[in-house]
């Protein structure tokens, strides 16, 4: 040759994190794709983690073709919030290869387990006798079951049902025809497996005596 020429050879393997790679947002509970370049030979398999706060929180995938590029993950509805997460995407044959986030993201984890009193919330009047609606909202994973009580001026009157299924969200309370009249009544709703997630209403109602009516 009257000039040198050039080959050019194999790029360096390497593993590059497309997917997250930093300020994302994802929800517990919800599919995210966790996605990945490569160059050169880096191995077949890749090995999936889950990092927070830079330490491993959990493996995703311990084995995935590299040439997917990709992984459909369905985060774990329990996985607690924060902003330090990360992914690491790491070479099953050679540990070498490797990548991480270039940033942190976040993920927002389950709501807090909460119970609260849609109705009677304060300021209705119920006549005694009379069949009623009785219901409530909930966030998160207070239990399976609640208690329903009265109230009367903030004390214990009565039990209105032992264990109602959370997830109905309301109870249809026929009032005792000889409950006494009075403005200072309130319903409480509490988690039968944890007594901390409880919710009363806001306001006293009024209940009347059937002769009133």
């Amino acid at each position: 040759s009257d000039a040198t020429f050039t080959i050019v050879g194999p790029p360096a393997p390497s593993i590059t994190v497309a997917a997250p790679n930093g300020s994302e947002t994802w929800e517990a509970g919800k599919k995210q794709t966790i996605s990945w370049n490569y160059t050169g030979s880096p191995g077949s398999y890749v090995k999936i983690e889950l990092l927070k706060g830079g330490v491993v929180d959990r493996v995703i995938s311990s084995s995935r073709p590299i040439t997917s590029g990709k992984y459909q993950w369905t985060i774990p509805s329990t996985l607690a919030s924060g902003d330090d997460y990360s992914v690491r995407v790491t070479s099953r044959s050679n540990s070498s290869y490797t990548d991480t986030s270039d940033a942190t993201f976040t993920i927002v984890g389950p709501p807090a387990p909460s119970i609260t009193v849609a109705a009677p919330n304060g300021s209705e009047t119920w006549a005694a006798g009379t069949k009623q609606t009785i219901s409530w909202n909930y966030n998160g994973s207070p239990g399976s079951y609640v208690k329903i009580e009265l109230l009367k001026g903030g004390v214990f009157n009565r039990l209105i049902s032992s264990s109602r299924p959370i997830t109905s969200g309301k109870y249809q309370w026929t009032i005792p025809s000889t409950l006494a009249s009075g403005d200072d009544y309130s319903v409480r709703v509490t988690s039968r497996s944890n007594s901390s997630y409880t919710d009363s209403s806001d306001a006293s109602f009024t209940i009347t005596e059937v002769s009133d009516q």
